[in-house]
Parts: structure tokens; C-alpha cells; sequence
């Protein structure tokens, strides 16, 4: 169970972030704020400056807004897609082969999560293409 603490921050009443143990999630209001912001065309900078917010989250939602607009923003986090093989060797390439920035890779094949393009790239160069495919999850069936 995790332990909860809400924290109001900058006096404003509708502005708070929920503190799990794991990580901070931010409610629909903060994002919808984000997206609106980054809308006008601010930096991931200055949009951590105005929300008072940490860099490594308004640069993660800026990425995601390029990426998918305002839902991107309002969804970052809250959901893991499932990718097929032949994206993610797309991906893989764009970046290590024709040297694309993870930001340009992102916005070019439509995948909104930063950690998804590192992860992949990590993959390939540790096992190769075999590496990109996805393993069965959960409990394995038993044998009669």
C-alpha cells in the first residue's frame, strides 16, 4: 500500500502534486496547465520555472506534447502501449544508425515515451534485434 501525501505548492488551491512512495504523480489539473503553456511555445525550462515543477518532468512532457499535444501531456505515464517488433526496430535505427535525436525519433514514429526510445536502444546494443521482441509476461501455464 502505498503511503499518500498531497501537497499544495505556489498558494494555489488547484495546483498540487500527489506523492507516492514510487514517484510523483501530477494531477489533470497541473497537465492541462502544462499543455496550455507549452501551446504558447515555452521551453521545457521555463515551463518547470512556472509550475514549479522539476526539469526531468517538463522536458518528459514537452517531448510528449511534440509527440501527441495536449492528450500526450494529460496520458504521459498513465497507460504502457504494447509496440510491434518492426516499430521499434524503426525506431532503434533512426537513432543509432542515422544518428536522430531521441526528441526527433519520438515525434517521427508517434511513441510519446522518452524511456521507451532509451530502453530499445539499450536492448538492441546489449542482445540485437532478437532483444526488441517481446517475451511472454505473467505466470507460465502449467504442464498437464
Amino acid at each position: 500500500m502505498a503511503c499518500v501525501l498531497s501537497v499544495y505548492i505556489q498558494g494555489d488551491p488547484d495546483y498540487y502534486m500527489t506523492d507516492f512512495m514510487h514517484g510523483a504523480k501530477y494531477d489533470t489539473k497541473i497537465r492541462h496547465r502544462a499543455a496550455k503553456i507549452l501551446a504558447t511555445g515555452v521551453g521545457h525550462r521555463a515551463l518547470a520555472t512556472q509550475l514549479g515543477i522539476p526539469e526531468a518532468t517538463a522536458r518528459q512532457w514537452s517531448r510528449a506534447y511534440a509527440v501527441g499535444g495536449q492528450s500526450a501531456v494529460m496520458n504521459a505515464g498513465a497507460k504502457h502501449r504494447i509496440y510491434p517488433f518492426e516499430l521499434k526496430l524503426s525506431v532503434v535505427k533512426d537513432r543509432l544508425e542515422k544518428g536522430l535525436s531521441v526528441r526527433d525519433v519520438m515525434i517521427k514514429h508517434g511513441v510519446p515515451s522518452e524511456s521507451s526510445v532509451k530502453t530499445w536502444c539499450r536492448q538492441f546494443r546489449e542482445g540485437g534485434e532478437i532483444a526488441l521482441i517481446d517475451k511472454p509476461r505473467g505466470r507460465k501455464p502449467k504442464s498437464n
